[in-house]
């Protein structure tokens, strides 16, 4: 009887102490005092909405966002982070003076980072005792060199065990998970005024990153770049064995394409990264080109091989190595509706990034009536620059004529949007690529006049959809003869 008296007075206690503690955290000065830990952590300027906790749910801080300091003139103004976070902690490390995680939840989170900032990331990296990040790097992309591209320096890594460069484990310690719900990330570019860029949609996952080993998943709604689908929906399970959080081999479908992906990321010591992928050599067929589904053209191909790796210290972009080669063969492209096919007999794409800078070295398409060669390049701010060029035949480039003619990217009638390659029955154009990667210009006009490349995305489906829409309907569509003529 007397132990439920005293039960009462402690329960009243308790949740008063509860209330009182939680209108603390409320005040403008204790997140003011989180907020300047936050800052000198990370030179960011950070503002929290609300702080607040409970016994059996933990932290939670809402409404918490990150902004860029020393913001340049002129640069956007965005949130490099925001989002709503639960942290829950093992109590019984408290009376020890430690405060151990349990688990952190972002919930809602939004992610981006303008290209400027990676840039600024340190150059070189701090020396260290630990070894390589595992799995090692796979043999860099055999073939054909491109007498176009610069020679790669240094020696090419060897295919070495993933196991016999692991470090050893250490102490497992109680479990540390982190649960992304509904987040997405992005980068973008301050000088294209911060629209666009790379983007993952509600990011989602379970991801554990301390404590014996175990398995956890990761996934997103889609894949965009510059507004456009890169990649639809995808899952991909992860493995912790400590210190490594492993991307688990993966095979999956991409748009009829059938790829194989792993990757690694250490989370003791230096914090370095690998992610590969492969496609089988083989045939392939696709109901649609990606990035271009309203074309309604679809691939085939008789051959096609694609490997490609990116890894480095996450902290120092100067030391991110990738590399990326596409090869394929006997490749035909067709409309769906129109029936038109254009073959080409070989295509290749040879990429790389070194220091910061992703380059494309050698990008051709070629047939005997068509063909397109380019190379270009990103720098860490978000700029790029690059040339494409089309050769075709006299068929060929009056029907290129007519299109751009049609799509309105000539800025009115021309008798020819190619110029003679040497001889009459050869044209060619040369079309230049500069500005940033959120806001670029191709000079497409017929005195080289430039204009934006969303600008002519979208007139070419315009142009397209347009098309397609007469076809269907038996209606006599407005082939360029017509504009050929006025």
């Amino acid at each position: 009887m007397v132990t439920r008296w005293l039960l009462v007075p402690l329960l009243v206690l308790s949740l008063g102490l509860l209330i009182i503690s939680n209108l603390i955290l409320q005040t403008r000065v204790v997140r003011n005092w989180f907020e300047q830990k936050l800052e000198r952590r990370s030179e960011c300027e950070w503002n929290i909405g609300s702080l607040s906790w409970t016994p059996w749910t933990g932290i939670q801080v809402r409404d918490v966002t990150a902004e860029l300091s020393n913001q340049e003139v002129g640069m956007t103004v965005r949130s490099l982070c925001r989002a709503d976070v639960d942290v829950q902690f093992y109590w019984d490390a408290l009376p020890k003076g430690m405060f151990e995680l349990r688990e952190v939840r972002v919930r809602r989170g939004t992610i981006a980072i303008p290209m400027e900032l990676l840039a600024l990331l340190p150059g070189k990296e701090a020396p260290e005792k630990d070894p390589p990040v595992s799995p090692e790097r796979p043999p860099e992309p055999k073939g054909e060199k491109s007498e176009a591209g610069p020679k790669l320096e240094g020696k090419k890594p060897g295919n070495q065990s993933a196991r016999g460069n692991d470090p050893a484990p250490g102490p497992a310690g109680r479990p540390f998970m982190v649960i992304l719900d509904h987040c997405e990330i992005g980068v973008y570019s301050n000088k294209g005024k911060g629209k666009g860029g790379f983007v993952l949609h509600n990011l989602r996952g379970e991801l554990p990153l301390k404590g014996e080993d175990a398995s956890g998943w990761i996934e997103c709604d889609g894949v965009t770049l510059g507004g456009r689908v890169l990649s639809g929906a995808w899952r991909n399970l992860v493995e912790w064995h400590r210190p490594f959080l492993r991307l688990a081999p993966t095979e999956f479908e991409w748009e009829g394409l059938s790829v194989r992906s792993e990757g690694s990321f250490r989370m003791r010591g230096t914090p370095r990264f690998l992610v590969s992928i492969e496609t089988p050599a083989g045939p392939i067929r696709m109901n649609r080109v990606p990035m271009a589904p309203w074309s309604e053209m679809g691939v085939e191909a008789a051959r096609v091989h694609m490997q490609g790796s990116l890894g480095g210290t996450l902290t120092a972009l100067n030391s991110w190595r990738g590399d990326l080669e596409v090869e394929a063969s006997d490749l035909d492209l067709t409309h769906a509706v129109w029936g038109d096919k254009v073959a080409f007999e070989h295509g290749k794409l040879t990429a790389s990034m070194r220091g910061g800078t992703f380059q494309v070295i050698d990008g051709r398409l070629h047939s005997e009536q068509l063909s397109f060669l380019g190379n270009g390049m990103i720098v860490p701010d978000g700029r790029v620059r690059g040339v494409l060029r089309v050769v075709s035949d006299s068929d060929r480039a009056a029907a290129i004529t007519r299109f751009a003619v049609g799509a309105m990217l000539t800025g009115g009638w021309t008798r020819s949007w190619l110029a003679p390659l040497v001889t009459s029955d050869r044209h060619y154009r040369d079309f230049q690529l500069k500005g940033t990667l959120d806001r670029a210009v191709i000079d497409v006009g017929r005195k080289g006049e430039d204009m934006e490349v969303s600008q002519i995305w979208n007139r070419m489906i315009a142009f397209v959809e347009n098309e397609t829409e007469e076809t269907e309907r038996d209606v006599a569509p407005t082939r360029q003869d017509q504009f050929l003529s006025q």
